[in-house]
């Protein structure tokens, strides 16, 4: 195939071993998304910044990783640190043979996640690690050529390397999903019947959404959760549909610094009744360790830090030997080097992990990484920000996909749609707070620290609802969109507030949609909400579906 051609086509641009270059595009189904995979022939590293995203946050990413090529369909790519090719251009040169092949300790990959500065930092993951991640699940779950996956997450969450190459290294056939299918539940689902999916990888806030379409049997015989926290109860409703004995469910949990996944449990309907939240024993080659502050084994049942050594710890931070030498540490119990997670759990005694959130401000929603004090120190760079706070708000604890961010600024005269604007040229939109609220002051605890549970609810003034179109069936439909809105959302919504603005993503859009048909309504195709993403443009469309 024609993606075969890419490795030679990175050598053709003078990219050397071991020397990074970037691949990255928001629409998984468009044809520069096989140059993530097909560039990896290549010996050098690839960087996965996250795209789309502002432009400043690219360019940051392209300098900081030193890209001596980007791979893109975009008509231009942000900054001079690094030509732009398509992979059209890969291919069309004379073919040039490859460099001499790198060594297993050689970065494989290089993947940006948030950090505490307001800076992101690259996480530089060898080659050995990647093949030992397959080594270490490939029996246990029977990996091989009669698989077929799908290709779901952006190649910005490192999910997508577990995706590509747990397929391609035990011989699957790999389904790359359209990124507009992918936040489309009923789409999705269809695909998944289409094309015979067996393995299928899902952060539990997307696998809810799915739950939420018809109950058909689907030929799915292996599902694999990552990236945020499961609710193992969450999953009887998939359990009241399907056997147990025709599909394994499995959550694992993983940390980027660590290669993707550390450990596995098999859910059962008995753990999702009881509402276990065990993450299950370490992988094969993983090794794990739960110390106190000064990085002493805790006994089993007794919560602290958790540690990660063995074969998936991953060379360290790029350019960033201090933090490194900090987060990276010699491991005095299994040899070689252990990573400080930052993240709370406690062991069991039979070994099983209970994971239970984390010791800093980071958080995970919808499977992305975040540092709340990333989002804040961005905020604190508007001149007009005197202070600042970020908190993850959900409308239903039980559910992830209700997670949002809200973001609290001081003066209380202060433009917070100027703010939030000013915001969105920096942060990407997974980041984005939902809400920017004003206060005089934000509230402390005695101790001087901020009392988020004393920060107030999120008030929107709605726009004017002037002239809506009329509704189908004597109900007026932008009425009905505004009221639908502002229950999903939990704010007031006006007739031209855009969805996306206000917080929206795909997940609240399948609400909306549901909420729509409960009432005898056509839904909203996700692209039409991308096309006209405000109440009084989709009232003004007539039905929908």
């Amino acid at each position: 195939m024609r993606e075969a051609q890419h490795p030679r086509g990175v050598g053709r641009r003078g990219v050397e071993p071991a020397q990074p270059r970037g691949a990255g595009r928001r629409d998984r189904a468009h044809p520069a998304a096989p140059a993530r995979p097909a560039a990896l022939a290549h010996p050098a590293a690839p960087a996965h910044p996250a795209v789309p995203a502002p432009a400043d946050r690219l360019v940051h990413t392209a300098q900081d990783a030193g890209l001596a090529l980007v791979i893109t369909r975009a008509p231009e790519y942000p900054g001079e640190a690094g030509a732009a090719v398509t992979p059209d251009e890969l291919t069309s040169a004379p073919a040039r043979p490859l460099p001499a092949a790198g060594t297993p300790d050689d970065p494989a990959y290089v993947i940006y996640t948030s950090g505490s500065t307001g800076r992101p930092k690259g996480v530089v993951v060898p080659h050995r690690n990647v093949v030992a991640l397959i080594d270490a699940t490939r029996e246990e779950y029977g990996l091989g050529p009669d698989d077929t996956w799908t290709f779901f997450h952006s190649g910005a969450f490192d999910f997508s390397v577990w995706e590509i190459w747990g397929c391609l290294l035990t011989g699957g056939r790999l389904v790359v999903v359209p990124y507009l299918v992918s936040r489309d539940p009923e789409e999705f689902r269809d695909l998944l019947l289409r094309d015979r999916v067996t393995v299928l990888s899902q952060t539990p806030s997307a696998f809810s959404q799915l739950l939420e379409t018809d109950h058909v049997r689907l030929p799915v015989r292996l599902v694999v959760f990552g990236g945020e926290p499961l609710d193992a109860r969450m999953l009887l409703r998939w359990f009241d549909h399907h056997p147990e004995s025709g599909c394994r469910l499995v959550n694992m949990f993983g940390i980027t610094e660590t290669t993707v996944h550390v450990t596995a449990q098999t859910v059962t309907r008995e753990l999702a009744l009881a509402g276990s939240r065990s993450v299950g024993p370490a992988l094969p080659g993983w090794h794990l360790y739960v110390t106190d502050a000064r990085g002493r084994l805790v006994p089993p049942g007794v919560t602290g830090e958790i540690c990660v050594g063995g074969a998936g710890v991953a060379l360290g931070y790029l350019g960033q030997p201090e933090l490194t030498a900090t987060r990276f540490t010699q491991d005095p119990y299994g040899g070689g080097r252990r990573y400080h997670s930052g993240d709370l759990g406690r062991l069991r005694p039979d070994g099983t992990l209970e994971h239970l959130g984390r010791i800093d401000s980071q958080v995970k929603i919808r499977g992305f990484r975040i540092e709340l004090d990333e989002i804040r120190s961005v905020l604190l760079e508007d001149p007009d920000v005197r202070a600042a706070a970020v908190i993850v708000r959900r409308e239903d604890p039980a559910d992830p996909a209700s997670a949002r961010l809200d973001a609290y600024v001081v003066p209380a005269d202060l433009d917070t749609t100027g703010v939030r604007k000013r915001a969105a040229g920096v942060l990407p939109g997974y980041m984005l707070p939902a809400t920017v609220t004003a206060l005089d002051t934000l509230p402390l605890t005695t101790n001087g620290k901020l009392d988020a549970a004393r920060l107030p609810l999120p008030v929107r003034t709605a726009a004017p609802a002037a002239a809506p179109a009329a509704g189908a069936g004597g109900e007026d439909r932008a009425a009905v969109l505004q009221e639908i809105w502002t229950t999903v959302l939990g704010i007031p919504v006006g007739l031209d507030d855009d969805f996306f603005e206000l917080g929206g993503n795909s997940l609240f859009a399948v609400r909306i949609s549901a909420a729509l048909r409960a009432r005898g309504l056509p839904a909203i195709p996700l692209r039409d909400l991308f096309r006209t993403p405000t109440i009084r443009a989709l009232a003004g469309t007539g039905d929908h579906g």
